[in-house]
């Protein structure tokens, strides 16, 4: 039997963006992260962390930095009593026209092979233009949200032929409409 998840964008979604963090120190999660985790658990939802970690390609750390600032995250998490079911990330950049950074789908089709994802009941919530459309492309719904780069973002949703789903302030606001979503 196939599930739903919600893939959640990792900077400026969960976490606090510190552009091309590699110091697992510098993560701080934001303070409904973990509340929002568990709302989704317990609905049933698989959550699943996608994000794009270009810095891999520019050089500017290595996937084995990558890991410990992911080993880092998922200990905060779990601290507080959350857990994700797994972390997919992209090491590359737009140039390298890759299938697994989004908005593309590459890292959703990994996951959803894992884990026995239904995509078409599945969000992808994020705070950048390519996370709304990766949940279109995917065939599920996208959410933006006003965190992280999110603000600037939305002033150029009038421009793309893709709209999101919804707009939403924060993490905790999108995750009580998918629920509420799912009730219907």
């Amino acid at each position: 039997m196939k599930v739903p998840a919600v893939f959640l964008d990792r900077d400026g979604t969960l976490i606090y963006d510190k552009h091309y963090l590699k110091v697992p120190q510098q993560v701080k999660l934001y303070a409904y992260c973990a509340e929002s985790i568990n709302k989704l658990k317990n609905a049933g939802y698989k959550v699943i962390v996608v994000t794009n970690q270009s810095g891999i390609a520019r050089g500017m750390f290595s996937e084995h930095e990558l890991g410990k600032v992911h080993d880092y995250f998922v200990k905060m998490l779990e601290m507080q009593g959350a857990k994700v079911d797994d972390i997919f990330y992209c090491p590359h950049i737009d140039e390298d026209n890759c299938k697994c950074r989004k908005p593309k789908t590459g890292m959703v089709l990994q996951a959803q092979k894992k884990h026995g994802i239904d995509i078409k009941k599945s969000f992808v919530v994020g705070d950048h233009i390519r996370d709304y459309q990766l949940g279109f492309n995917m065939g599920g719904k996208g959410i933006l949200i006003l965190t992280g780069h999110g603000k600037k973002q939305v002033q150029k949703i009038p421009n793309e032929s893709i709209k999101p789903f919804a707009i939403c302030r924060t993490l905790k606001q999108a995750v009580n409409l998918i629920l509420k979503h799912k009730e219907k």
